[in-house]
């Protein structure tokens, strides 16, 4: 954020088709994982990876009306690591 390397969070939201919630989590996390442009912004050291996992969980009955596969992030300073390199 404004060209400084700062500590941020992010909420995704994702569309995946799944038998259960816990499925749905795993696939969602995947495709986040998988994401090159996202990847390619994170500086944490190996030794100290990105945690990743749902916070939420919605069942839907159709994907009609969705743009699929979801795309984008929201990112936040959280209270505890705000302003910190």
């Amino acid at each position: 954020m404004d060209g400084q390397p700062r500590i941020m969070g992010f909420y995704p939201t994702r569309f995946v088709e799944a038998e259960t919630p816990e499925k749905a989590e795993d696939l969602a996390v995947r495709q986040i994982r998988g994401d090159d442009k996202l990847r390619k912004t994170v500086i944490n050291d190996k030794s100290d990876p990105p945690m990743i996992y749902a916070e939420e969980i919605e069942m839907l009955e159709t994907f009609e009306g969705i743009k699929l596969p979801g795309t984008g992030y929201t990112f936040f300073y959280d209270d505890e690591t705000r302003g910190k390199a």
